[in-house]
């Protein structure tokens, strides 16, 4: 992992940590909407392409196939987004994949599933605003 990488990792591991679970959301929000929300999405890219699932799309492949097409197509319409819970975010990636993940972005592999199943949703509604994903970088 580069210097880049690390230093944004650490930065947003220390913000989570701050705002608590409950202070995730609209920290995210907050994040999504600033300068960094640019980044975000790519700094999750760079970190899913560090993985099996080799980027955000196989992420969303990969939840699709394990059962959740309905919620991923959901986030991705122009239409409300559909939950999930940090139980299908696991079961559907795995455990020690999601470990990884939560190690290349600096946050615990017990807050990983959560925050994704939390925010995974607003972050490709976000990238998807006619409906179709557009990741920075890819």
């Amino acid at each position: 992992m580069g210097l880049f990488d690390n230093m944004v990792g650490g930065i947003l591991s220390n913000m989570l940590s701050k705002a608590g679970t409950d202070g995730a959301g609209s920290l995210l929000e907050t994040v999504l909407n600033g300068p960094m929300g640019q980044m975000l999405p790519g700094l999750l890219n760079s970190a899913f392409a560090k993985t099996p699932f080799g980027s955000l799309d196989g992420v969303l492949e990969q939840l699709q196939q394990a059962g959740l097409s309905d919620a991923v197509a959901s986030w991705v319409s122009t239409g409300p987004n559909a939950p999930v819970n940090a139980e299908q975010i696991t079961a559907a990636l795995g455990a020690d994949r999601l470990a990884e993940v939560a190690t290349t972005l600096g946050l615990s592999a017990d807050q990983l599933p959560d925050l994704l199943a939390q925010h995974l949703p607003t972050i490709i509604d976000r990238l998807s605003p006619e409906g179709v994903l557009d990741v920075p970088g890819r």
